[in-house]
């Protein structure tokens, strides 16, 4: 028997919330740690909702979309979850190129399973919001899309180095300070939405479909 949906719900002025939101990442680091700011955020809409982010032990390297998938489907079938909450596959484009449309289409046979992918990467999604694409040549912008390794650099991207350079501060995904971020979400949803493409399950070409969740949390 499904363990009870409560265990999953944070206590506070309210028994339950009306509504949940289940989110599985493919990062460990910057995904959630963005996430849960925003709950923080006065934009949350925390009187109807919550969201719980599915983290992974620190020495858990499983990231593929294969595990991301497991671990939401795990839940749902461990947990008496309501009729209308939500389970957010959220991955980039960079390292599952061969899996996306295999994964979009997984989602989409599963009830209450939802696909949300940032190409490139994360990162995009945050440089939209202090950031437009007309503010890049189109050398730029190909950079941007091709997101490269900085020669040298083990984990570093294009984009972390542009984020970097832009940020008075730099860019630093295990110092994230998210709040930068989200005093100017309004801008990266109303971006990321302009790069949406009619008809398109997921972005082809440089996009996040991150706003479609973030449009459901806030007020």
């Amino acid at each position: 028997m499904p363990r009870e949906r409560v265990e999953f719900i944070r206590i506070s002025n309210v028994l339950e919330r009306e509504k949940m939101f289940l989110l599985a990442y493919e990062g460990n680091e910057t995904e959630p740690t963005y996430f849960e700011a925003l709950k923080n955020n006065y934009r949350f809409n925390n009187e109807i909702i919550e969201v719980v982010s599915l983290r992974r032990e620190q020495n858990d390297t499983r990231s593929a979309p294969k595990y991301v998938f497991e671990n939401l489907q795990r839940i749902k079938d461990e947990y008496d979850l309501a009729s209308n909450d939500e389970l957010w596959m959220i991955i980039d484009r960079d390292r599952n190129r061969n899996n996306i449309e295999k994964y979009n289409a997984k989602c989409k046979s599963e009830a209450n399973f939802f696909f949300a992918l940032s190409n490139p990467c994360f990162e995009f999604w945050l440089l939209l919001h202090i950031r437009n694409l007309t503010d890049f040549s189109q050398e730029e912008i190909e950079k941007i899309e091709e997101n490269k390794k900085i020669k040298g650099s083990r984990k570093r991207t294009y984009l972390k180095k542009l984020l970097s350079d832009i940020l008075p501060e730099g860019y630093n995904e295990s110092n994230l300070r998210p709040e930068r971020f989200l005093m100017h979400l309004e801008d990266a949803v109303s971006r990321a939405k302009a790069l949406n493409l009619e008809g398109e399950d997921y972005p082809k070409s440089l996009g996040s479909d991150v706003y479609k969740l973030v449009e459901k949390l806030i007020k």
